[in-house]
């Protein structure tokens, strides 16, 4: 009886232990698809850094090239293409990577179940200096986070590195920067919250205010297309480092456009009574040019009119004196005259009264004549 229940026992404790075993290799299997990461480790010495993302590693006298895993980096773009956002700070985060792996540093790459990289790299999680690089890339802002992750709980840290970077305006998050996201953004947001807030007094002034007003609109309506390249679930650089900061930008940039189109429009209405004030002031000044002008053309007309008058009166003057003074001489002459008539009317009368002289006086008329005057004298 004993052997039988100690037959019965072995084939049970052997499923039982089956069922152990089996269900410790299924919990193996699914921590390592969650976690995704193989125990396989090396070291190696930094050799180059070929990229932002990419170096090439010495290991036991064989060259491998390495990329960082769980990011994406921006990368140079290739010969004869125009740079894109996807290629924004690729030399900078280039350079960030080569001051982090110097020539001749030691690294520990830890490999991802899937460590195959693009164009045969392997991917790593790079540790150096007791730091993990792909976290220093991140932290600097020229890494962002993949969605798949080689291993648990590295996402995580990797976001928080991003929300530094974030913070910290680095690198791709620097509105520094014109091709990043907040660097095409935040000129125009500063055009459109620094306009003039004075109140113009001048048609002049208030053209002056449109003209930038709507220069910041301008702007700030082509910096609304950068919202458009961005998809919110893409897998791209710019949707990966700024699709989280769309609807922040999005909500300033939306609310300075509309308060500047509003006061563009408002700006416009204080232009036209401006130039309505203006252009009946400058009528007003007009008519009161016209009036001292015309006022101005008869004090002239009165003076010349009193001028002529006084010249008219001077010359009647002149004309009666000379008149006058002609009267007085044709009196004066008539005069002069009589009295030379009345003179030679005397002389005619006395010479009427003495006797004619003989032409030829004889000797017997000077003998009385002789007689008489000695007579005369003997009186």
């Amino acid at each position: 009886m004993t052997e039988q229940r100690t037959a019965r026992r072995v084939p049970v404790l052997g499923i039982i232990a089956f069922v152990l075993l089996a269900a410790l290799l299924l919990t193996l299997a699914v921590l390592s698809a969650i976690k995704g990461v193989r125990t396989a480790e090396s070291n190696g010495h930094v050799v180059r850094v070929e990229d932002g993302q990419t170096f090439v590693v010495n290991m036991d006298g064989t060259e491998e090239t390495v990329t960082l895993a769980g990011v994406m980096v921006p990368r140079p773009a290739a010969e004869g293409e125009e740079p894109t956002v996807e290629n924004c700070l690729a030399d900078e985060a280039m350079a960030n990577l080569a001051t982090l792996l110097e020539p001749g540093d030691s690294v520990q790459l830890e490999y991802p179940e899937e460590s195959d990289g693009p164009e045969g790299t392997r991917l790593a999680l790079v540790h150096h200096g007791g730091e993990v690089v792909n976290l220093q890339q991140a932290e600097a802002g020229f890494a962002v986070p993949l969605p798949e992750q080689p291993r648990e709980g590295f996402g995580s840290e990797l976001g928080e590195a991003q929300t530094t970077a974030r913070s910290e305006e680095s690198g791709l998050y620097s509105s520094a920067e014109p091709c990043t996201l907040a660097g095409r953004i935040g000129p125009a947001l500063a055009a459109l919250e620094d306009l003039p807030e004075d109140h113009p007094t001048t048609s002049e002034e208030a053209e002056t205010q449109i003209e930038a007003i709507s220069a910041a609109v301008e702007q700030g309506v082509a910096a609304e297309k950068a919202f458009a390249t961005i998809e919110p679930e893409g897998t791209s650089l710019a949707s990966l480092a700024w699709a989280a900061d769309v609807p922040r930008l999005e909500e300033k940039l939306t609310g300075a456009l509309s308060a500047a189109q509003a006061d563009l429009k408002a700006m416009n209405s204080t232009r036209n009574v401006l130039q309505t004030r203006e252009r009946e002031e400058l009528e007003r000044q007009a008519e009161e040019k016209r009036q001292a002008e015309a006022k101005r053309q008869r004090e002239a007309a009165e003076r010349q009119e009193a001028a002529q008058r006084e010249k008219a009166q001077r010359e009647e003057a002149e004309r009666q004196a000379k008149a006058k003074e002609e009267r007085r001489q044709t009196e004066s002459a008539s005069a002069s005259a009589s009295a030379s008539a009345s003179a030679s009317a005397s002389d005619s009368a006395s010479a009427s009264a003495s006797p004619s002289p003989s032409p030829t006086p004889s000797s017997s008329s000077a003998s009385p004549s002789s007689t008489e005057t000695d007579a005369g004298g003997d009186d």
